[in-house]
């Protein structure tokens, strides 16, 4: 017959094993934290911006020519292809901005969503996020973009940057 364990030992033994575990969580941890960045300096604004004007962080595609582009803005620091899409909170495809687009490394990358969805109109006030797919990762931004809604207003015949992008 087998000897068992002394009672005595088993919480010792427990105690061992929650260290070790601990410990290679910890080395994991910083392993991780070397890495580098593949997105930084991510920004959102709304365009165009005049001089002198106050940043807005939202924007209302309503054609006044009052904030109704949202410009995206990151850099990477490395090179890769990369697709990049407008999503919803859940991760639902809203807009694709760019498609299997080469990415160099340290450069800043811009582009401008003026609200408009996949299908066709415009999409609906709320929150959205920015996802790059970049080589096999799939990189979701820090913050939102916000589009709100705004009464409609007559279509002025002012000049802006295009909204760019594939659909």
């Amino acid at each position: 017959m087998p000897k068992r364990l002394n009672d005595s030992r088993a919480p010792a033994i427990a105690f061992a094993l929650l260290v070790l575990a601990t410990l290679a969580a910890f080395a994991y941890a910083q392993r991780v934290k070397r890495d580098p960045l593949v997105l930084d300096r991510v920004s959102f604004v709304g365009a165009p911006q005049g001089k002198g004007t106050e940043r807005v962080h939202s924007f209302t595609p309503n054609d006044d020519c009052r904030h109704d582009l949202m410009r995206i803005r990151f850099r990477t620091t490395v090179s890769g292809t990369g697709t990049v899409h407008v999503i919803k909170p859940g991760g639902r495809v809203v807009y694709t901005l760019a498609r299997d687009e080469f990415m160099k490394r340290y450069t800043f990358h811009t582009y401008y969503w003026d609200g408009r969805q996949r299908g066709g109109g415009t999409a609906p006030p709320g929150r959205y996020k920015l996802r790059v797919r970049f080589d096999d990762r799939i990189l979701v931004t820090p913050g939102v973009i916000r589009l709100h809604r705004s009464p409609e207003k007559k279509r002025s015949n002012c000049v802006t940057v295009a909204g760019g992008g594939l659909s």
